[in-house]
């Protein structure tokens, strides 16, 4: 499959994107089989002119969420919770608490209210750096913010995608543990799964060295400005991981073909719901967004996007790292869909 024709193939495409969305750096891996394609392109840093490298440590953004669902359902598995337990004994006063479950939750059907479309969750911050205590970022700060706004729609009628619902999930995981999420996820998925000695649920702002600069890109998609460091508790279970493209590529494995859950929650965790306001091939089942025939996620946070998808039945892999963040866009899902379809352009089908 990746013969030179084809390599030569996806190193265009990449480049393409690569000039046409003006990104500082922009690095992409694609694994089929046993052969590997990998292209780096830009600069890690624009100041100093220094490459981007596809192997330094990135946020992965909402990626998280597959982390903190895998979190949860090892929960399930042993029995300390179940799919029908209600989110109102854990998070009380959350519109529909006393009719939400964990699976709504899990699957983003729960209707429960987006913390991140009210800008009065944000504390104060000094230019576009998120890398402040005030008080920690509690996550009291979301909840007060779910519990002040309407329902967005009833519990199981429909699949929005909302990062409140991974909160809550966060806050729940750590009454069912009696341990800090981060720690549980640390302890009991990431380290439970060989060869991710890069990922990591962080408790500084600062990203592992070595790491790129990030950037985000002003609208008129011109100017850069870059950003500082991120307080992990600012979006916490929903999106405050960091990882590695070689980590990540040993993740979406265990996503498609699960070592850490039963057969039966992996078979729940696969099977997905449609997305509100997605294309047809848009779902998501349990942390997991499944893109016709893909497995995955992708994730932005300011200044960093990523994604990393498997297509199981042709053991193939992509993955996809960039240091800027433009027009709130998912950029490298987008890149990463592109080189997919290069290769399969019937996975939609999936």
């Amino acid at each position: 499959m990746l013969d030179e024709t084809t390599r030569d193939m996806l190193e265009f495409l990449l480049e393409t994107q690569f000039y046409e969305k003006r990104l500082p750096g922009l690095g992409a891996v694609v694994e089929v089989g046993g052969r590997r394609w990998e292209l780096a392109l830009g600069v890690s840093d624009v100041t100093t002119g220094e490459p981007f490298r596809i192997g330094d440590h990135y946020r992965i953004g909402s990626v998280t969420k597959s982390f903190t669902a895998t979190a949860v359902l090892q929960q399930i598995d042993r029995g300390r919770l179940g799919f029908g337990d209600t989110l109102e004994p854990f998070v009380p006063g959350i519109p529909n608490g006393e009719r939400i479950t964990i699976k709504h939750l899990l699957n983003m059907t729960s209707g429960v209210p987006d913390f991140a479309d009210v800008p009065d969750w944000l504390p104060t911050v000094e230019g576009l750096s998120f890398d402040t205590a005030d008080t920690d970022w509690p996550q009291q700060r979301k909840v007060d913010v779910m519990r002040s706004r309407p329902a967005a729609f009833e519990p199981g009628v429909r699949a929005r995608y909302c990062d409140s619902n991974y909160i809550l999930l966060g806050l729940v995981l750590e009454q069912v543990t009696g341990k800090p999420a981060a720690d549980v996820i640390n302890g009991e998925v990431v380290a439970a799964v060989p060869g991710l000695a890069c990922t990591e649920f962080p408790s500084v702002a600062k990203l592992p060295d070595p790491h790129p600069a990030i950037y985000a890109l002003i609208p008129d998609s011109r100017t850069l400005r870059e950003l500082g460091d991120m307080n992990p508790h600012v979006l916490w279970t929903a999106a405050a991981m960091t990882s590695t493209v070689e980590d990540l590529l040993i993740w979406v494995r265990e996503l498609a073909d699960s070592t850490l859950l039963s057969a039966e929650l992996q078979r729940e965790r696969l099977t997905p719901r449609h997305l509100a306001g997605r294309r047809a091939f848009h779902r998501y089942g349990l942390g997991v967004q499944r893109l016709g025939a893909l497995v995955g996620h992708s994730g932005m946070t300011p200044g960093s996007s990523c994604a990393v998808y498997r297509y199981p039945a042709e053991d193939a892999s992509v993955a996809v790292v960039t240091n800027a963040l433009v027009n709130d866009n998912i950029i490298s899902q987008e890149i990463a869909l592109a080189l997919m379809r290069a290769l399969y352009p019937r996975f939609v089908d999936g």
